[in-house]
């Protein structure tokens, strides 16, 4: 058990650390002349088939963005940099409470940045119409089901059938009412992500990349217990 609360510190500081950074890593990569991923600004436009005047509207939302995570990024520069000290020392200790203590001190953190994401991102959606928010909305579930889907190569037929699957879910969850603390609302919502997910597996995935995707047991779990 020691080794897993271990390893779940690390990985939550480390996407902490990497959120943070993840900003001046981008831009270093245009300047190596790499090829930049697609932004959010682009995804938008294309999926919501956005007017010049919305694309205008946009940009000054996403420079908004961009300086509110920048100024965050400087301004809890060194509370990371002591986070990351302070876990790295609870994973190579024995003591419980320290662990306790830096896991607690990297999810305060995530919580304030991803606060502001969320605050950033709200203001961008103000953007567009009731009908490109839901487009969008599903769009990002796409993206989120994808992930789980990455050890497979997905035909462009798959992929589009996977993008329909999620417009469809994306509208049964946006009709579900209650907020995160809604017990009944997390049950209709976990029950619709479950019927997504058997979609994807049963009927647009073959059975050899069914097979790919399976989730296998990890080695030595009843041992750690």
């Amino acid at each position: 058990m020691r080794s897993l609360k271990g390893f779940a510190l690390g990985v939550g500081l480390a996407v902490l650390v990497a959120s943070c950074v993840e900003a001046g890593e981008r831009g270093g990569r245009r300047g190596r002349g790499r090829e930049p991923e697609q932004s959010q600004f682009d995804l938008m436009v294309s999926e919501c088939k956005l007017t010049d005047e919305q694309q205008t509207a946009l940009k000054a939302k996403v420079k908004a963005k961009d300086d509110a995570l920048a100024a965050w990024n400087t301004a809890n520069a060194e509370k990371v940099e002591a986070a990351e000290a302070a876990a790295k020392a609870a994973r190579s200790g024995t003591d419980a409470s320290a662990k306790k203590q830096a896991g607690a001190a990297v999810r305060a953190l995530a919580t304030e940045r991803a606060a502001a994401t969320a605050a950033a991102d709200a203001a961008m959606l103000t953007v567009l119409t009731a009908e490109q928010k839901a487009k969008w909305q599903a769009f990002q579930l796409y993206q989120t089901v994808m992930k789980r889907f990455r050890k497979v190569e997905l035909t462009d037929e798959q992929t589009a059938k996977v993008k329909a699957a999620c417009a469809v879910a994306w509208k049964e969850l946006g009709a579900v009412e209650g907020d995160a603390d809604d017990k009944a609302a997390r049950k209709v919502k976990s029950a619709v992500d479950g019927k997504l997910r058997w979609a994807i597996e049963n009927v647009i995935l073959t059975p050899e990349q069914r097979a790919a995707t399976a989730r296998k047991p990890r080695g030595g779990q009843a041992a750690e217990k």
